[in-house]
């Protein structure tokens, strides 16, 4: 039997993509291991978002050529797209774009349950493509146009997953919020929302991440649901109004403080977290200082900030670019405001019980994460799976890490008894 190997790079649609091309691998025959063993065919997923995700390809690659080499290897995904696009030799033994490396495997994109390595959560992906073709963004140009995979399937797919022992699912999609606008429904999202709720068994529905623009009203009111979790990550990409047009985003400042306001209103204690590119060429100290100061007043639970990165095909690619030290130092500054607002945000919890999601284990040691995306380690005398929901209190926060540490409330419990 001829043996496989998976190392898959970027976004949860990868993540989730390649799980789907190892049971169409298995289907075919293959034994699947882990990276890392003797394998015939090494398969990466890339990433091209950035030309950072494209070195760690090629970085890989190396590593591949140089520790396996009697290995075959296939680049697929994101930066295939892209090299098809160009001139570039990569070193790989086939080259697979976003369709063809689902006919490598004899399927399509739809076809088949996927199931997960990850026990405590599965991701379920049910949108691909964009059509917004913002100035920095290559994504459209590599994965398409929009496209939504019909809410039955979903639903379908979601109770297997359940089924299989699944209590959380993340929706992801490439634009999320316009599930179904290919056929015409821009409440589509919310309507399998309504269905998925109803899934006995499920306990938590989590949202990948969703364009401001997006968000309607009818998910607005969803906000509050027992069953969607407190945590929306809502990319800014910047605080600046006049930048924001240039990158055509398609909303201002004040409409995306509107959103996060009518979600504080549904839910108090939401957790907010967001995208910011510094440096996108022709931002100016006084844009960066609106975006900084934006930031701070919407107060976001954490932000991950992106340097700009020059994509092909993009209106953006030709612009000169700012100055490195510009960037780092406008880097740096948004990764200390947004360690200052992640540790203002969970100092609201220190004291309360709240519940987690156990992810790991690691002796008497669990770690977790909230429903409103704290992560989260305490001990327990409690044996405890992945995927369990137990009850912890909040005590102190380890900044360094970025996590609070707690005391497990039934094992306490438990030791009394």
């Amino acid at each position: 039997m001829r043996k496989i190997a998976f190392y898959t790079f970027g976004c949860k649609v990868n993540q989730y993509e390649t799980e789907h091309l190892k049971i169409l691998a298995r289907n075919l025959g293959f034994e699947v291991v882990p990276f890392g063993q003797k394998a015939d065919l090494i398969f990466i997923n890339s990433c091209a978002v950035t030309h950072v995700a494209e070195r760690k390809a090629r970085r890989l690659i190396n590593f591949i050529k140089n520790h396996f080499p009697e290995a075959k290897i296939i680049l697929a995904g994101c930066y295939s797209e892209r090299l098809k696009l160009s001139s570039e030799i990569i070193p790989v033994d086939l080259i697979l774009d976003n369709k063809e490396k689902w006919r490598f495997f004899g399927g399509d994109e739809n076809s088949g349950f996927v199931s997960s390595e990850d026990r405590a959560r599965a991701i379920l992906k049910i949108q691909d493509g964009c059509n917004n073709f913002c100035s920095y963004c290559i994504v459209p140009y590599l994965r398409g146009r929009e496209r939504s995979k019909p809410l039955d399937k979903v639903v379908e797919e979601a109770k297997k997953l359940v089924e299989s022992g699944f209590k959380e699912i993340i929706l992801t999609g490439i634009r999320l919020g316009t599930y179904g606008s290919d056929w015409g429904d821009k409440d589509a999202l919310y309507k399998l929302l309504l269905n998925l709720f109803e899934i006995d068994g499920l306990a938590k529905i989590r949202l990948s991440s969703i364009e401001p623009m997006d968000i309607t009203e009818n998910l607005i009111e969803l906000a509050d649901h027992p069953k969607l979790c407190k945590h929306w990550h809502i990319p800014l990409q910047s605080g600046d109004d006049d930048i924001l047009k240039k990158m055509n985003r398609r909303y201002d400042t004040k409409y995306f403080e509107n959103i996060i306001c009518k979600l504080r209103e549904k839910v108090p204690n939401i957790a907010i977290t967001t995208d910011i590119i510094v440096g996108y060429p022709e931002e100016s100290e006084e844009n960066f200082n609106n975006t900084y100061l934006f930031a701070e007043k919407i107060g976001f639970m954490r932000i991950h900030v992106f340097p700009f990165s020059p994509r092909p095909f993009t209106k953006a690619y030709d612009l000169k670019p700012l100055p490195y030290e510009i960037i780092t130092k406008r880097k740096e500054k948004l990764i200390k405001l947004s360690s200052k607002l992640w540790k203002t945000y969970v100092s609201k919890f220190l004291g309360k019980e709240i519940e987690v999601m156990v992810e790991e284990k690691e002796g008497d040691v669990y770690r977790g994460t909230t429903e409103n995306y704290i992560k989260v380690e305490f001990k327990s005398n409690l044996l405890l799976k992945e995927g369990d929901y137990t009850k912890v209190r909040l005590l102190t926060i380890d900044e360094e890490n970025e996590k609070v540490l707690g005391e497990h409330l039934e094992s306490k419990v438990k030791a009394k008894l």
